[in-house]
């Protein structure tokens, strides 16, 4: 028994030092923001909050309902009109701060068209890291409805969203937690066998909960939970980089910029578009507007015209364009708008020299900077105007004067 006393005291001794020390040494890992979800697989950890540091140094909270935002009420406050955005890391946003994400610039861009008629409007945030379709089009039927959206945008990134549909070319950091659809006779059937996996199971999301919480007040605890993490993710990459050099590419998103031509890549396509389509019925049938955003890729963005010809050379197009024409084909044969924003980032990005993405010394990797997420939002919202604004059909008169008197 004393032994174990001894045992004891040591260990706490030893744990109270290496905290110490990892704090006077200024030692910072990113906080945990996830947890495991037996309907999508993850999602934000409603609450959590930390550091993040893997682009840009960032200070991030999640808010109670687990999403990316700043605290919303459920109900829909009188003369308000809500717009809800799907979308993965990109729409997310972790490297910029909250004010400057694309769908905040797009509140504060409809709000002033609104104001004169004193109306509000709302852009929600329901972006996730490494989401596929299938994670948003469950989002939208988990979470979105309940706040009665008016507009649903799926903000849709191109260079990975395709992909990332069929378990094969998913990059995400476990893959086979991501559930996904698959066509069975004709029709879109949801494969939920990620929900057996002992990590989704309830007991062991509370563990991962707790575990998480005590992540959050000790530094020593949170750098053992990030080396474990980075582990897992340095694996994911290269597990991804040997499933794309099988492909004839050494990165899977080089793939969306030719027609398939593999009936794996056909099929991932398949599979994307009615995800797109199954969201479009969805908000029809919630009496909600749908739109797609395309998001501009890296390549489509590289101020320096001579590296977008040289990039173009090495993979054999002639343009960048296919993955949004092809988008922009299903939203004419299936009835709903689309944005496409590669052409006017590009053209601003090429005219003025400047990167759109990436920090610091690593300006034109990684996710958009700022300045990237202004220059999307205030396009997004120059094409929503006539929606929300009144100056075309359908207004936000309109849309009021439709509401149910609960939400007026």
């Amino acid at each position: 028994m004393r032994e174990l006393i001894v045992t004891g005291a040591v260990m706490l001794a030893l744990g109270l030092a290496g905290e110490a020390l990892l704090r006077t040494a200024h030692v910072q890992y990113d906080a945990s923001l996830y947890t495991g979800d037996p309907q999508r697989g993850w999602a934000l950890r409603p609450g959590a909050k930390g550091w993040v540091m893997d682009e840009a140094k960032q200070y991030v909270r999640i808010n109670r309902a687990g999403f990316r935002d700043c605290e919303r009420r459920i109900e829909k406050p009188a003369r308000t009109m809500r717009i809800a955005v799907l979308g993965n890391s990109w729409t997310e946003a972790l490297q910029v701060p909250l004010e400057s994400t694309f769908s905040a610039v797009m509140e504060r861009e409809l709000a002033r068209c609104a104001v004169a008629s004193g109306n509000r409007v709302e852009v929600l945030n329901f972006g996730t890291s490494g989401y596929s379709s299938a994670q948003e089009l469950l989002t939208l039927r988990l979470e979105v409805w309940k706040y009665h959206p008016d507009i649903v945008v799926l903000a849709f990134y191109t260079a990975r969203d395709v992909l990332n549909n069929v378990r094969a070319f998913n990059n995400a950091e476990s893959p086979e937690q991501s559930p996904y659809f698959v066509y069975t006779n004709g029709r879109l059937v949801l494969d939920d066998s990620f929900r057996k996996l002992p990590e989704l199971q309830p007991m062991q999301i509370r563990l991962q909960n707790l575990r998480e919480t005590v992540s959050d007040h000790l530094l020593l605890f949170r750098t053992a939970t990030a080396i474990v993490r980075h582990a897992r993710e340095r694996a994911a990459r290269d597990t991804s980089a040997g499933k794309a050099a099988e492909n004839g590419v050494d990165n899977f998103e080089k793939l969306i910029y030719y027609a398939p031509r593999q009936s794996s890549i056909e099929e991932a396509w398949r599979v994307t578009e009615g995800l797109i389509v199954a969201m479009r019925d969805e908000a029809r049938g919630h009496g909600a507007a749908f739109r797609v955003v395309t998001l501009a890729t890296r390549a489509q963005v590289l101020p320096d015209s001579a590296q977008r010809r040289e990039f173009m050379r090495r993979l054999g197009v002639e343009n960048l364009d296919y993955a949004d024409m092809r988008l922009r084909a299903l939203a004419v044969r299936e009835g709903f708008p689309i944005t496409i924003l590669a052409k006017p980032l590009g053209d601003f990005a090429a005219m003025h020299h400047l990167f759109l993405n990436g920090f610091e010394t690593k300006l034109g990797e990684g996710h958009w900077n700022e300045l990237g997420h202004r220059l999307a939002g205030e396009q997004i919202a120059a094409d929503l105007s006539a929606e929300v604004c009144g100056n075309g059909t359908p207004s936000l008169q309109h849309a009021l004067a439709s509401l149910p008197a609960r939400a007026q």
